[in-house]
């Protein structure tokens, strides 16, 4: 997912949109780095109801929402995809996934306003096929922005992360000032991959002792892509390196990947 081009600045791969890339800022005119601004991003999780073929509905009602943005002229600075689990324990995923996200919260906004307004009938729609269904909002911002092919299929990977005791946003800042230099000098760019860290804003697990801290999320073109990348961390020492920068600030869960179908683009 790539939040650059949407001047989101990749999320896991969701990002993109040709505008302004919001990346970390080591802000030279300051004694401290600063983190840049970031983007909005909503996904949805939901079950499907019984005897429903959920692929089906839910690329037809992908196209439904399409039309409807077309004539109303809303999502149209803004990427949608259908995520389709890949590797997971089975704990955290959910049958139905849909993330969204902009390039500013001007535009997400005023889209918001639209569907409050005129879009009764895609939720009446949903509702045949779709229940259970949590409607989460997050904040963006990355580490390695990627390149614009998450306008297009590609995989994501999420992860769960907390911080450890006394540890907080300025230490991560630094952390991936750090990490970003060290993808830089293997050779790694946007081309490869995209990383984006994710904050919770409404809609996440109630309460102070479930709440994460972030969702790390890695963006890949292909599959290749994610297996050469694991092979990097695990047989070519950054796994080592992320370890020891991150290491006494956070605590990752295992991974979650998902096959990102793009729906909606700019």
């Amino acid at each position: 997912m790539n939040f650059r081009l949407l001047n989101l600045r990749l999320m896991i791969g969701v990002a993109g949109m040709a505008a302004a890339t919001l990346t970390l800022a080591d802000n030279h005119a300051a004694s401290e780095p600063e983190w840049s601004m970031g983007n909005p991003v909503e996904i949805y999780g939901c079950s499907f109801k019984d005897g429903i073929d959920g692929y089906q509905q839910s690329v037809k009602h992908a196209a439904l929402v399409n039309a409807w943005a077309e004539e109303h002229d809303a999502f149209q600075n803004h990427v949608g995809q259908l995520m389709w689990p890949d590797f997971s324990d089975g704990q955290y995923a959910t049958e139905f996934t849909w993330l969204g996200y902009w390039g500013s919260y001007a535009d997400y906004g005023a889209d918001l306003d639209k569907r409050a307004e005129h879009g009764a009938e895609l939720f009446v729609e949903a509702n045949k096929f779709l229940e259970q269904c949590s409607h989460s909002e997050w904040g963006a911002w990355d580490v390695l922005p990627a390149n614009d092919w998450t306008l297009g299929d590609h995989i994501t990977e999420f992860s769960d992360c907390f911080y450890q005791d006394g540890k907080g946003d300025a230490d991560l800042l630094v952390a991936n000032i750090a990490f970003a230099k060290a993808l830089t000098a293997r050779g790694l760019t946007g081309a490869d991959l995209g990383i984006g860290q994710l904050w919770p804003r409404a809609g996440a697990p109630a309460g102070i002792d479930n709440a994460i801290s972030f969702k790390w999320v890695t963006g890949y073109p292909k599959h290749s892509a994610y297996a050469n990348f694991t092979n990097i961390l695990w047989n070519e020492g950054l796994n080592t390196e992320w370890n020891a920068l991150y290491g006494d600030i956070v605590s990752c869960d295992a991974g979650r990947v998902y096959q990102s179908q793009v729906m909606n683009t700019p």
